[in-house]
């Protein structure tokens, strides 16, 4: 009969994470990882792979809580424009130490090399998740005519998933709250502060 394991693999993930999100990849050891997870060399081998495998399962765990969170969010507050500006300066909001440590994805984004195609085709498919959450989003906003119907759900979509990768970048350079607020402000006119009507 196989051992049970002495450790909760879920809360070591998102413990390897937060390490991994703190100070990154290359700067990660093996040693402060299972310091971190709480567990043996072999253990973190059976369970999860070697290091670059666990990472690999860390950005996945920080990919599906981000995106499962947004779209509760988007989903839960009648006004669409509402919720993507909960969205926009809950990010301005955030404290200096969140904004200096930024997205775990951007972060990967910049330090993977140019021939890392694994990485590289991970978070391509993360983008194309949010877009599609941002475009169930705006498609309801149609509905609710918060957007004209002649609007593009698609295209803005992909504008507000570079306005918030824009943000992140800019705010882990300099935490400046109000021009974060200011980039919120112009993101969100997007929206018309008209009904559409249904001649359009």
């Amino acid at each position: 009969m196989a051992r049970q394991k002495e450790f909760d693999p879920e809360r070591a993930l998102a413990n390897a994470m937060n390490l991994f999100w703190r100070l990154g990849y290359e700067n990660t050891s093996l040693e402060a990882l299972m310091k971190e997870m709480g567990i043996a060399r072999q253990s973190l081998y059976d369970t999860f792979g070697d290091k670059r495998a666990l990472y690999l399962k860390a950005m996945a765990h920080y990919r599906d809580e981000t995106n499962n969170q947004t779209q509760r969010m988007l989903s839960g507050i009648p006004s669409v424009k509402d919720g993507f500006a909960k969205l926009l300066y809950g990010m301005a909001a955030e404290t200096r130490e969140q904004h200096e440590r930024g997205c775990l994805l951007l972060s990967a984004n910049m330090q993977r090399g140019p021939k890392d195609a694994v990485v590289r085709d991970f978070l391509r498919d993360n983008q194309t998740r949010v877009e599609a959450i941002f475009v169930r989003a705006l498609e309801r906003a149609q509905k609710q005519g918060e957007l004209l119907p002649k609007d593009d759900p698609a295209a803005l979509a992909r504008f507000f998933v570079a306005t918030i990768q824009g943000m992140r970048a800019m705010a882990r350079l300099k935490s400046d709250r109000k021009a974060l607020e200011q980039v919120a402000r112009v993101a969100l006119a997007v929206f018309h502060s008209f009904a559409a009507t249904k001649s359009e």
